[in-house]
């Protein structure tokens, strides 16, 4: 009777953690939106690469001189030049008209190239985006905003303060003409995306559960492994588990970035510096599914070398004899009693450091992870087993 009331843990246990492990991705992404939204530093140290990535400041300094180019009249230049001329040789500076074109664009777009290519630019991309972050919001709402808009399902950034950096540029360097230029604001393709519509319902639906996603992925977890049968076989499932999703979001991310450069080629966009936008704006998400993929083999080898496989024993054994070699006759009685409590509160210390750490990294985890197996290491060497008193026969 015992034997077929506990039949049911199994099947639960396992629909507990699949659950769990499917709500992980969702929870990662949902934590990255959030991130990217509410933390202006967040998102500002985000974009702040691409003020210095080589593709994207030349598709900038294109963009500007040919904004720049499109306003100044150069025919008129030209002709108010040569009128103070003899016919014959006004007529051969407007036969040049083509070639003094074609040198001015050259030079406009090495003026450009060279601001883009300063700290000033890198002071205007950094303040351009931290104010028009806080109108993101209403980008991904289809609102739209003063800097950020979004037009035919792409979102762009002004660079009107880019071009008057140009122009200063222009002056001082003897094209007086330059002066001349109303003020325009040309804009840049932060992202282009014909699903715009669907990201944006897609983000809404995300911040709502932004906070209960990772806590029901976690309870979900916690609830399969607490009701198996056999937690240990259990927390290696769900490591594994856990592993495998991040896996399927990775793949998940490498098809939308495949659907992202389809459509920017498809347009006759920069492909170089579409593909380093991508590649820069999700990089903490990248960040974060790696981690957790980490973290979940972790969990699950920790899990199966304390299980009672034949490499496991092993594995403690060989562990346990060097460390009694090390320890000798030195060692704590107390601590050898009380192992089992002091290696849960080691645990659960760095899972709680690791959860509730702001934003952890690569090192953060790899410290972590170094940390607890120290501190596991250190109550195996510490913990004497109390001296057996030997009994004489009468």
């Amino acid at each position: 009777m015992a034997e077929s009331s506990g039949r049911w843990r199994a099947p639960v246990a396992v629909l507990l953690v699949v659950l769990g492990c499917l709500l992980a991705p969702l929870s990662v992404v949902a934590v990255w939106s959030s991130n990217q939204i509410a933390n202006t530093d967040r998102y500002v140290e985000n974009v702040a690469p691409l003020a210095s990535t080589p593709s994207v400041q030349k598709a900038i300094a294109n963009r500007v001189s040919q904004a720049i180019m499109e306003r100044l009249d150069l025919k008129d230049l030209v002709a108010g030049a040569g009128s103070a001329l003899p016919p014959r040789l006004a007529a051969l500076l407007e036969g040049l008209n083509g070639p003094i074109s074609s040198q001015v664009g050259a030079f406009v777009e090495a003026r450009a190239l060279a601001v883009v290519r300063t700290p000033a630019f890198r002071t205007v991309w950094t303040e351009a985006n931290r104010v028009a972050h806080k109108q993101l919001n209403a980008v991904l709402s289809g609102e739209g905003s003063n800097l950020l808009q979004t037009q035919n399902g792409t979102v762009t950034l002004d660079l009107g303060p880019v071009v008057d950096l140009v122009k200063q540029r222009l002056v001082s360097a003897g094209l007086e003409v330059a002066n001349d230029i109303p003020e325009i604001h040309p804009t840049f393709d932060l992202f282009q995306s014909q699903d715009l519509a669907k990201a944006q319902r897609g983000y809404k639906a995300l911040n709502v559960l932004k906070w209960v996603l990772p806590f029901a992925a976690l309870l979900l977890i916690g609830l399969g492994v607490f009701v198996s049968g056999n937690r240990r076989r259990a927390l290696v499932g769900a490591g594994l588990g856990l592993a495998i999703a991040m896996l399927l979001l990775g793949l998940g991310l490498m098809i939308g970035r495949y659907i992202y450069m389809d459509k920017v080629a498809a347009r006759g966009l920069n492909t170089a510096a579409a593909e380093d936008i991508f590649d820069t704006v999700v990089r903490f998400l990248r960040d974060g599914l790696r981690i957790l993929l980490v973290l979940g083999v972790v969990v699950a080898a920790a899990a199966y070398l304390a299980g009672p496989s034949g490499t496991a024993v092993r594995t403690r054994s060989g562990v346990s004899s060097f460390l009694a070699r090390v320890r000798g006759d030195r060692g704590s009685t107390w601590v050898s009693r009380n192992k089992t409590a002091l290696r849960i509160v080691i645990v659960a210390v760095g899972a709680l450091v690791f959860v509730f750490w702001p934003h952890p990294t690569w090192l953060v985890l790899l410290v972590l992870c170094v940390l607890v197996v120290l501190g596991l290491l250190t109550v195996e060497l510490l913990g004497r087993p109390p001296r057996r008193e030997s009994v004489q026969a009468p």
